[in-house]
């Protein structure tokens, strides 16, 4: 069967790699963790899944800082090219069929994919999807560097379009629907001296802050607990709605480009409010879930009003914000400024900072709705699984080993088929059921 590596998986994604590495291991595979930091290391030899033990190998000089790390340390860069010189001599004895990356697009991420490639491997991205719930799935990346988000708009004339999935990825965001997660493993804590010693290690190449954080990353393995609920309510008159985001989202700080600050963002928009006529208000969709407050003059709802925010607003304005896609879903022109998955020609509109109000009037004035249909249905039919990175179910998971599997080079019928349904948990399926 096939061997396939799970490459620098997050601590805060122990639940789903651990349900992945067993779920692919019941299908016979052979599953290998490779870890890049310290602290992921000590992590994962508690647990049940053994890390890679890397080969001794000069470091890797050959590696494009420039386009992989160019922020990075020059200590931070030793360590990189460490890791990369001992992966390499690795895989060219391993040959892994397929290297999974999942979510973290940082330095270890792209090195571990440059090596990867380089030795001819096959490599997948996996991270949040669009929708809240769901994966999104790309070999070349996420987000502004998925594959997707580079094609035409002539490539989507081929699909067909899906209403009925469509409407129940609509009626999923806005309800807030959540699966039925499997039960989790234990987590077993790392000892004091190793934690002890990553935090050592990783002093001198990432800072204080990283090194203290070193020392207790294996909390982040244990659920996340739910935020309270804020009230909220949106504005009685038409609006446009701006969504903000986490100063520390990798959409923003990686496919955002030089993005305009939040402050900037919100006059634009209300400029552009403004051109549509004095009765068109702005919201402002807050970054967090903290108290509704007010924002550069505009009055702010917390994070968890964003979908309703985008589904029932004029328009919805954003760097490159996720559940501008519900907004999408539900018909309403999307302005985003920087990269975006569903930044396809014809379906949003990609606008500069300074030029909101020009590029909202076009997008007002051009809708194509069945582009949109299109997309938006390869988008969650193929592009996107429905697996939960915090609880995935059952059905999730096969989605997602299904997926793994389709990249493997393994002779058709030597395991029996994957039975996976895409869209939604019911109710909210989006396929009809035939007896």
């Amino acid at each position: 069967m096939g061997h396939i590596v799970l490459a620098a998986p997050g601590i805060g994604r122990f639940h789903l790699h651990d349900r992945l590495a067993r779920a692919l291991h019941q299908r016979g595979h052979r599953v290998e963790i490779l870890c890049g930091e310290p602290a992921e290391r000590t992590f994962w030899r508690h647990q049940e899944l053994t890390p890679l033990s890397l080969p001794t190998a000069p470091a890797a000089t050959d590696l494009p800082w420039d386009e992989l790390a160019p922020t990075c340390r020059r200590g931070r860069r030793r360590q990189l090219g460490e890791l990369a010189g001992g992966v390499r001599a690795w895989l060219a004895g391993a040959a892994p069929d397929l290297v999974v990356l999942h979510q973290d697009r940082g330095d270890v991420a792209q090195v571990l994919q440059f090596v990867a490639r380089a030795a001819g491997c096959r490599v997948l991205w996996t991270g949040d999807g669009l929708l809240p719930h769901t994966l999104q799935l790309d070999e070349r990346g996420l987000d502004g560097e998925a594959s997707c988000a580079r094609r035409s708009a002539g490539a989507f004339r081929v699909v067909r379009g899906e209403p009925e999935l469509l409407h129940a990825c609509l009626a999923h965001a806005l309800a807030g629907s959540t699966p039925f997660g499997l039960p989790r493993t234990a987590v077993r804590v790392p000892r004091l001296g190793p934690r002890l010693a990553d935090a050592w290690t990783t002093w001198p190449q990432q800072g204080l802050v990283r090194a203290l954080a070193s020392f207790g990353a294996w909390r982040q393995a244990r659920p996340s607990p739910q935020p309270p609920i804020v009230p909220w309510a949106m504005p009685e008159a038409p609006f446009l709605a701006v969504l903000l985001q986490p100063a520390h989202d990798q959409r923003l700080t990686i496919d955002g480009g030089p993005a305009p600050a939040a402050a900037a963002l919100v006059q634009q928009t209300a400029r552009a409010a403004a051109c549509l006529g004095k009765d068109v208000a702005v919201c402002v969709v807050a970054a967090d879930n903290g108290p509704a407050r007010r924002f550069a003059g505009q009055p702010m709802v917390p994070a968890a009003a964003a979908a309703v925010a985008a589904a029932t607003a004029l328009a919805t304005v954003t760097v490159n914000h996720p559940l501008a896609s519900v907004a999408l879903l539900a018909g309403t022109p999307v302005v985003h400024t920087g990269a975006a998955l569903y930044g396809v020609r014809g379906v949003a509109r990609r606008s500069a900072a300074d030029q909101i109000a020009e590029g909202l009037g076009e997008a007002l004035a051009h809708d194509h709705p069945t582009l949109r249909q299109r997309f938006l249905s390869w988008v969650f039919r193929h592009g996107h699984v429905w697996c939960s990175a915090t609880e995935p179910d059952w059905n999730g998971l096969t989605g997602l080993v299904a997926a793994i599997e389709a990249r493997l080079a393994v002779p058709a019928g030597t395991e029996p088929g994957l039975r996976y349904r895409s869209g939604p948990a019911w109710p909210l399926a989006g396929e009809t059921r035939r007896p």
